[in-house]
């Protein structure tokens, strides 16, 4: 498999660079960067740690390496997505992307390109999130009387929206569960004197310095509470995710896919 991967600089394209170049059913092609970067020219060896050449450089044009790629791996911003998700369907490849905070209008697009070429949207590539998600359905199915619920979600000062997608994912799956309203039965941090509505979401979003991603849930009742956590030390559990998707949709037609139907084959 020929992989193109879209920044490779940041943390998490520098540990897909690492993942991938460990595994002898890849060539990494190139790496794009953003125009006028002084690296750009650099190969990926060098830029991403890996101490040697591995003859993939770094390019600020995505129109001169497109051609030679099986699969494009995105991990950026959302305007940075979109942008690469047009050259995609340009040029007829193969797109994944871990991105998040996407605009409904955005999620939109990526639907509609799901049409044209195989596209996986994955929001969270950590297989252990997955079952983290499963048990969380498992104690909500299980619930009797009245709870609060707490999401805590913790990341360095770099990551940008709040609440992270994974919290996000989490209210969804509690709110279809519990039979709460999404739209209205969630808060977002507290302010002020007032008592706490029954049957709300309440997120914590703590962006701080270099603190690895780590998200706790709180199921509150009257005389206890449960928690449950799930720490996340590096980036590397998410690349491993990312490079299982591309070999996920390397035999696909197209259509939009999810990185749920990629851990459920239990296999690249």
């Amino acid at each position: 498999m020929k992989l193109l991967i879209i920044g490779p600089n940041g943390k998490m394209g520098r540990a897909i660079v690492n993942t991938a170049y460990k595994n002898d059913d890849i060539t990494i092609v190139g790496g794009i960067a953003p125009v006028g970067r002084s690296y750009i020219g650099t190969d990926l060896g060098i830029l991403c740690g890996i101490g040697k050449e591995i003859n993939a450089k770094t390019y600020g044009d995505i129109s001169e390496v497109i051609h030679q790629s099986d699969v494009i791996v995105d991990c950026t911003m959302p305007d940075v997505t979109m942008s690469i998700l047009e050259k995609c369907l340009e040029y007829n490849k193969r797109f994944i992307t871990g991105t998040t905070g996407f605009k409904e209008n955005e999620l939109l697009k990526i639907k509609e390109a799901g049409k044209s070429i195989p596209l996986l949207l994955a929001a969270n590539t950590s297989r252990l999130t997955h079952l983290f998600y499963s048990q969380l359905v498992n104690i909500c199915r299980n619930i009797k009387g009245n709870v609060d619920i707490d999401i805590i979600d913790f990341h360095d000062n770099m990551k940008i929206d709040a609440p992270s997608g994974t919290a996000k994912e989490i209210s969804r799956l509690i709110a279809k569960e519990l039979n709460y309203e999404l739209s209205t039965c969630c808060e977002y941090g507290r302010n002020g004197r007032d008592r706490r509505p029954k049957n709300t979401i309440a997120f914590n979003s703590i962006r701080s310095g270099g603190v690895p991603g780590s998200i706790k849930v709180i199921f509150g009742f009257e005389d206890e509470n449960l928690e449950i956590t799930l720490n996340v030390f590096n980036m590397n559990t998410f690349a491993k995710g990312i490079i299982d998707g591309c070999f996920y949709i390397m035999d696909k037609d197209k259509g939009l896919y999810n990185i749920e139907e990629v851990f459920c084959t239990g296999k690249n």
